[in-house]
């Protein structure tokens, strides 16, 4: 019964974090990650573009298209969006002109390295806390 009640106040503690950490997530101004909170899709697009930068691999406008499985139309508006805020940049194959290659800005890449760190942390922490009782 102890340890129910022990990963019943973690997960309370986890899902009070998760509450709070979305409804700041309106705040698109001052953290470029929020804006790919705003849907399953959007999430998948960050994911998409982020596996690419840290793979080293080059990843295109047309990559997107097709491991997204949502309408080219709607896939182009969320690319153009962070386009125009910043968040992602275009650049032109030299290779083939036709490609273009999307990339993270230094500002996303910083808002996800930060992201990444305090959730790694804050669940270590609370794995911890559930190891220690």
């Amino acid at each position: 019964m102890k340890k129910w009640i022990m990963l019943e106040d973690t997960i309370k503690k986890f899902l009070k974090r998760e509450i709070k950490q979305f409804d700041e997530s309106q705040d698109e101004a001052n953290n470029p990650l929020n804006y790919f909170r705003r849907s399953r899709i959007h999430w998948l697009y960050l994911l998409n573009i982020l596996n690419a930068y840290y793979a080293h691999e080059v990843i295109t406008k047309s990559d997107l298209i097709h491991k997204i499985q949502v309408s080219h139309i709607t896939i182009l508006k969320y690319i153009q969006e962070t386009i125009n805020l910043g968040i992602i940049t275009e650049e032109r194959s030299t290779l083939d002109r036709r490609k273009v290659i999307l990339k993270p800005s230094s500002q996303l890449i910083t808002a996800f390295e930060d992201f990444f760190y305090e959730e790694t942390r804050v669940l270590k922490n609370l794995f911890d806390e559930r190891q220690q009782d």
